[in-house]
């Protein structure tokens, strides 16, 4: 027999526990002859339920917050067992479309009713016992409250633990201790809540407990109105990972295909990431200036993708055409990076990275102050790497060469500030360091990946609707709070 065989046949066989108990305590109390005050109650009592649990509020992991366990308590003290029964299987039924089968409808229904008529039958005995007024709070009325409350409370998770065993082959005493907390809160809510609103059923009636609760509704409307926004958040969030995603996969794919034409430019790309990295942190730049610049430095040749593999490879002095074609990368990739949200502000980063702060620089031509200060650090990295690398047309040059130029260039067509902490980035470094070949583009780039998918979590965490993590396996029958 499968799982979901013999919860059926659970469901059926409670289901039969539930009408049997109704039945009889129909034949001993009767549900007839009931006085106009009384059908009254009956009817509010239940459109209470109705209203609480069609405001219920619905969580992934099973769990549903709901009001109606305060009329349900009003019902087991107030009326008698078998009317607070059929008050109880409203409770239980409503919302059936919802449900993934009818054995899960069986089951809730059945789990209030029989609940019900538990703590029903507790109360009326001590009632019986302790003779006290329905109509006059007392300590015998709040005690007997309380103790129904928790009949109909422990019975209810009894029998959860039951059904999580028999449908999801959880274990039923793992279940139990985990719903222990829970099942503690909330006695303490229903049996504080719940008997103070009985008192005032005791002292007023139904139509003074229908305005009181009207507020509380009010509140839990509130409440539902904040998880749907929640779930919407995370629904956003979800889509903004794959989003992001996509944009990260789609330009290192742009990156490697580059590679692929000129073998220096994912070396060059990681090595100049790594410096801009260790230069803006060295500088005292946010986590998220660091992390932009970095990727700045991954994608900085992207425009390179649309210049001839002839001039990318011609180791001859290049001619006024020519270098017009290389003049062009640093717009041609902005611009494609412009159009990929994750990176609009990295994308000016790559545009100006070719400046000078003489104006003797390209695209534009810009000057000084004009030039974003992240460019400025990616035009360091960038020159010293391409001076420490081989190329077809020179070889490389030492890293202590690569410093004196740039020295030399500082104040004049580089910044100083970033040389020198470039100097200071390299000092006491590896051989492989120095040279860039400490690590390559697919480290950048996964690493990068990294910092940029904690940044959206991070920001993610901080909200205050940010919602739990679910675990799929802690899926189980519905339980209501």
């Amino acid at each position: 027999m499968t799982r979901l065989s013999r919860f059926g046949s659970f469901a059926a066989a409670y289901t039969v526990v539930a009408t049997t108990g109704f039945a009889l305590a129909a034949v001993r109390w009767g549900l007839a002859g009931y006085e106009v005050s009384q059908a009254a109650d009956v009817i509010a009592l239940a459109i209470l339920v109705i209203v609480a649990e069609q405001l219920a509020v619905e969580f992934g992991d099973g769990l549903t917050v709901t009001a109606s366990n305060l009329p349900s308590l009003l019902a087991i003290m107030y009326l008698d067992p078998a009317a607070a029964m059929l008050t109880a299987g409203i409770a239980g039924g409503w919302g059936f479309w919802r449900e993934d089968s009818a054995a899960t409808v069986l089951f809730n229904t059945s789990n209030y009713m029989v609940p019900t008529l538990l703590g029903a039958l507790t109360f009326q005995g001590l009632h019986h016992a302790l003779g006290f007024s329905l109509t006059a709070v007392s300590a015998g009325l709040l005690l007997s409250g309380a103790a129904a409350a928790f009949v109909y409370q422990l019975a209810t998770v009894a029998a959860l633990g039951v059904a999580v065993k028999l449908k999801y082959g959880r274990s039923a005493m793992s279940f139990w201790r985990s719903e222990l907390a829970p099942f503690v809160q909330s006695f303490v809510i229903v049996a504080s809540l719940g008997l103070a609103v009985a008192a005032l059923y005791a002292k007023a009636g139904v139509m003074a407990v229908v305005l009181i609760l009207l507020p509380l509704f009010a509140a839990q409307y509130m409440f539902k109105l904040l998880v749907r926004e929640r779930e919407h958040v995370q629904r956003q969030t979800e889509l903004s990972d794959q989003y992001l995603e996509m944009n990260i996969g789609l330009a290192a794919a742009m990156v490697v295909l580059l590679d692929s034409k000129d073998e220096y430019t994912a070396d060059h790309s990681a090595a100049v990431a790594m410096y801009c990295r260790d230069m803006a942190q060295a500088v005292g730049m946010s986590e998220q200036e660091v992390e932009e610049i970095h990727v700045a430095g991954l994608l900085h040749d992207l425009g390179k993708v649309g210049t001839p593999d002839a001039i990318l490879g011609k180791i001859e002095t290049l001619s006024a055409d020519e270098w017009q074609h290389i003049h062009r990368h640093p717009e041609t990739g902005a611009e494609v990076l412009s159009n990929l949200a994750t990176y609009k502000n990295v994308a000016d980063i790559v545009r100006y990275h070719h400046e000078r702060l003489d104006g003797s620089g390209y695209p534009e031509g810009l000057r000084g102050e004009g030039i974003p200060e992240a460019s400025k650090i990616l035009a360091v990295a960038d020159s010293y790497h391409a001076m420490t690398s081989d190329r077809p047309y020179r070889p490389a040059r030492s890293s202590f060469e690569a410093l004196k130029e740039l020295r030399l260039a500082a104040g004049v067509s580089l910044d100083s500030r970033y040389v020198e902490a470039l100097a200071q980035v390299l000092r006491d470094k590896t051989l492989a360091y120095r040279d860039g070949s400490s690590t390559d583009f697919m480290d950048e780039f996964r690493r990068g990946r990294s910092n940029l998918r904690l940044r959206e979590e991070l920001q993610v965490s901080l909200s205050p609707l940010a919602p739990a993590r679910e675990d799929p396996a802690a899926t189980q029958p519905e339980r209501k709070q």
